[in-house]
């Protein structure tokens, strides 16, 4: 059984710097039976398996994807993490009261899932619209969480889903202690990730709304990393000790 958990986001966070990237690649690799390795993004799994052959990454032992609507161990989709999602679920009412807001566009199909509706942002409207769509799902009764993330994407999920819940049910499937697993990230969408109670890894070039969270809420636990992309996760892991 492996030692520690590294949990990361993919675009931006290990992704965006291949020499960092390769570097990354081969200090795991030189202890691949110490670690389990996530990815944990907003990609579909579909376009998260294209960016990992593009990028040459490496095999992990779950993908976390649609910011955490779906899980997949290797080609398979986790059917429990499904049905857990699926309860209280309805997916044309949270499309019904969004419709209603006009500084939101829907993004395209590929980008929509059965628990994963999903929208651009105005750039002309306040952030503020943001809280007005969460507190319209919260009086009609729709137990659902909106994510805003990179100054432009919108995800409105069930509110057991999100990176964050994705990563426990992940991590108590492993079963890896908190204290034994870091999680990476860059931006609003990886705020969920931060919020989990274990180590955490802010890379150097983390969007506006990650690195005001961690003003406000940043722990002893998280690491705001010096280092940009894959070589800020490297900074953390050595911060930590892991490596």
């Amino acid at each position: 059984m492996s030692q520690y958990l590294i949990v990361t986001d993919l675009d931006h966070t290990l992704v965006g710097d291949e020499a960092a990237t390769r570097e990354f690649n081969r200090c795991i690799l030189d202890r691949r039976e110490d670690f389990y390795l996530v990815y944990a993004t907003g990609r579909s799994y579909g376009s998260a398996r294209g960016l990992q052959t593009r990028e040459n990454l490496l095999e992990p032992d779950y993908w976390i994807v649609s910011v955490g609507s779906e899980i997949y161990r290797r080609e398979r989709r986790d059917e429990d993490w499904a049905e857990i999602l699926s309860r209280d679920w309805n997916r044309r009412k949270v499309e019904d009261i969004a419709g209603e807001f006009s500084f939101l566009t829907p993004q395209p199909e590929e980008e929509q899932n059965t628990w994963k509706v999903s929208y651009f942002f105005s750039p002309s409207a306040e952030p503020e619209s943001i809280e007005r769509l969460q507190d319209a799902l919260t009086r009609s009764e729709i137990p659902a969480r909106v994510i805003f993330s990179s100054g432009r994407d919108v995800d409105i999920l069930p509110v057991s889903s999100g990176k964050g819940n994705a990563t426990e049910y992940v991590r108590e499937r492993l079963r890896v202690p908190l204290d034994r697993s870091l999680v990476c990230g860059d931006s609003g969408n990886d705020i969920g990730l931060f919020e989990i109670g274990s180590k955490g890894a802010i890379v150097a070039n983390a969007r506006p709304e990650l690195s005001r969270w961690y003003d406000e809420r940043g722990s002893d636990g998280h690491y705001l990393a010096r280092s940009k992309y894959a070589a800020g996760i490297l900074e953390a892991l050595r911060y930590f000790r892991w490596i």
